[in-house]
């Protein structure tokens, strides 16, 4: 019986689990593609034009050979991702959760570099969180409801009611 180093393991199934995710998105891509050519633009003449490849981050590794589809006019665009985003979006999520836990920004960027290789400066982590600190200072500047002030009377014991 052989056994299977864990590290082996962990690679083999890494590679799988980005290949079946890059199969997949390809594979959405070229649907938007056929729907972009055959219901959204029926009347315009327009064809595909083959592909292009693009490094894509997701959260289940990098994808370095992602094949995007484009038309001849070069009005097709997925959904799945905007033009230039090399990233989909959880790390920016998970940066901001940590920061909202009360991590420092450097202590976040020690914790990416450790954690996924990938390296953000402390002024990166701070852009990110600016969103967050935007949000808080809107809810920390928003107009108070006026509730009014309590009032009793003398000698009797009922409870306090606001007017």
């Amino acid at each position: 019986m052989t056994t299977i180093p864990q590290t082996t393991l962990n690679d083999l199934l890494e590679n799988l689990v980005k290949t079946m995710i890059q199969e997949k998105l390809e594979l959405i891509m070229k649907e938007e593609m056929n729907q972009f050519l055959q219901v959204e633009q029926p009347e315009i003449r327009n064809s595909r034009n083959g592909y292009y490849e693009r490094t894509l981050d997701t959260r289940y590794g990098k994808i370095d050979d992602l094949k995007v589809p484009r038309d001849r006019k070069g009005d097709f665009q997925t959904q799945l991702f905007e033009p230039y985003q090399r990233r989909d979006g959880w790390l920016e999520e998970a940066v901001i959760h940590m920061y909202k836990g009360g991590m420092s920004t450097r202590d976040v960027a020690r914790f990416i570099e450790g954690m996924f290789g990938t390296q953000y400066s402390p002024t990166t982590i701070s852009n990110i969180t600016s969103t967050v600190l935007e949000d808080v200072k809107r809810w920390q500047e928003r107009p108070l409801e006026s509730v009014g002030r309590p009032q009793t009377t003398r000698g009797n014991r009922s409870a306090l009611r606001c007017i």
